[in-house]
Order: C-alpha cells, then sequence, then structure tokens
C-alpha cells in the first residue's frame, strides 16, 4: 500500500507522544498513514516488548494508523549503521510515504537523537538508485521532527484540536508506560520512571496548549524543517483565533 505519510519513533510510545495528533488528523482527512518503531523497547525499565507491542498495535488503531512496522535497531543503544539505513530505506521504498515525521534531533534520550540522523540519512539514501535493498527509488518530499523531551524553535504548529480525544486514546493503550488518570496505586515497589509519572501526562496537554495559544488554536503539536517550507497561499498559514 502506499501511504501519504510515515511517522517514526525509536520506542513505541514516541509517535504518539510527539505527533499523535497529528497522525490521527492527517487519518481523518483521509491520509494514508504508517507508524514504524525503531525498536521494540525491549530494554525500557518498564513492560515487555510483548506487552509494548501489543500496546502499539491499540495506539495505532487508535490514531487510525493503517500500517504499522516494528525494526530492531537496538533499544537502550539504538544502532544507525548501513545495516539499519537498508532496513528503513526498505520501509520508505515499500510504502514511498511523501511526508515523513521523525524523532527530535537533539534530545535527553540519546536513541532519540540518533534515530533522527537514521532517519534523515535513509530518507536521503532511498532516493539513490544504486544503494539499498531493492525497490525503486523513493524519496519522501518532506522529512519534519516532532518534538520530545527538549523543546526547540517550531518551524510550524499543527492544530490538533479536533483529534485530541484520539490522541489520548493511544497514550491510554500504552498503560506500561504512560500514566494513566484514574487508574489504581502501582505498588510501592514499582519501578518509577519520569514518563510513567502523573507530571509528565500533565505536561503533554500543557505543552500541546502552549503551542496550540501560539497560534490561535486550543491544542497545538509543533514540527521542525532543516529546509524552508514552501507556502504557495500566504492565506493558508494565517493563525486563527483572537488577536
Amino acid at each position: 500500500m502506499k501511504l501519504d505519510a510515515l511517522a517514526i519513533g525509536s520506542h513505541p510510545d514516541d509517535v504518539e507522544l510527539g505527533c499523535g495528533g497529528i497522525v490521527a488528523l492527517l487519518a481523518s482527512r483521509g491520509r494514508k498513514v504508517g507508524i514504524v518503531h525503531l525498536t521494540r523497547g525491549e530494554r525500557g525499565t518498564r513492560g515487555t516488548a510483548e506487552e509494548r507491542q501489543r500496546e502499539a498495535e491499540a495506539a495505532a488503531a487508535a490514531l487510525g494508523a493503517v500500517e504499522l512496522v516494528f525494526l530492531d535497531c537496538g533499544d537502550g543503544a539504538l544502532r544507525h549503521g548501513e545495516a539499519e539505513e537498508d532496513a528503513v530505506i526498505e520501509v520508505l521504498r515499500r510504502f514511498q510515504p511523501e511526508l515523513v515525521l521523525g524523532p527530535t534531533p537533539s534530545d535527553r534520550h540519546p536513541d532519540h537523537g540518533r534515530s533522527h540522523r537514521l532517519v534523515a540519512d535513509a530518507c536521503f539514501y532511498a532516493g539513490l538508485a544504486n544503494r539499498g535493498p531493492a525497490g525503486p527509488p523513493h524519496r519522501p518530499a518532506a522529512v519534519f521532527s516532532y518534538m520530545q523531551h527538549d523543546g526547540f524553535e517550531p518551524s510550524l504548529i499543527v492544530d490538533v484540536t479536533a483529534v485530541w480525544e484520539q490522541k489520548m486514546a493511544s497514550l491510554n493503550a500504552y498503560r506500561s508506560q504512560i500514566f494513566q488518570p484514574g487508574a489504581a496505586p502501582e505498588p510501592a515497589d514499582a519501578p518509577k520512571t519520569k514518563v510513567g509519572s502523573r507530571e509528565f501526562r500533565l505536561t503533554v496537554e500543557g505543552r500541546a496548549r502552549h503551542f496550540g495559544q501560539m497560534i490561535g488554536a486550543e491544542l497545538g503539536e509543533p514540527l521542525w524543517s532543516r529546509l524552508p517550507l514552501a507556502v504557495a497561499d500566504l492565506f493558508t498559514v494565517l493563525p486563527g483565533g483572537l488577536r
């Protein structure tokens, strides 16, 4: 199946946290969107690889993604050599997306920065006829990075107000990883993580409200682009809301 967009993350839950609203918005508008997890989160503090795969499947369904792929690039020491590039190139050539959403260039988790380099490089190499696995060359038209732990100056912000409940449903699928409002308290000896804390869950909405306010929307998700953005009609990018 040819896809319009492909969202790629280092671990199951990265895409949902960083650009889950954008994935759901694209899907709601009839775009075919796929999700690629570069690892299964096998070295995470909480949950098992099997649990995280089941959670990722439920999260992808909540967002309306039509394809879900798991690669083996090495959780906790993510590899970005030629073999890993070829694995991503194969996916890009198989689905031929015009838009790729990928990890942030620099972040608290080392895997995220490594994944950014892997995705950016693979998107370029995928367009070279004599590089990588079999299949017709395909280079996406754009590669945008979504925000994870560390902030950046956005190149654009997408209004995701209309699909916020779908994003929340995708986060609720990750019961082993992300704090669940209303859930029974965890045992005292359960491993503690930042992503699993109530405070982190609150910041997801807080950040979205902050970026939404910047564009006159209720909730927004920021993206970064290395290249300038092409705009055919300036009136399509005018902010809404109160002036």
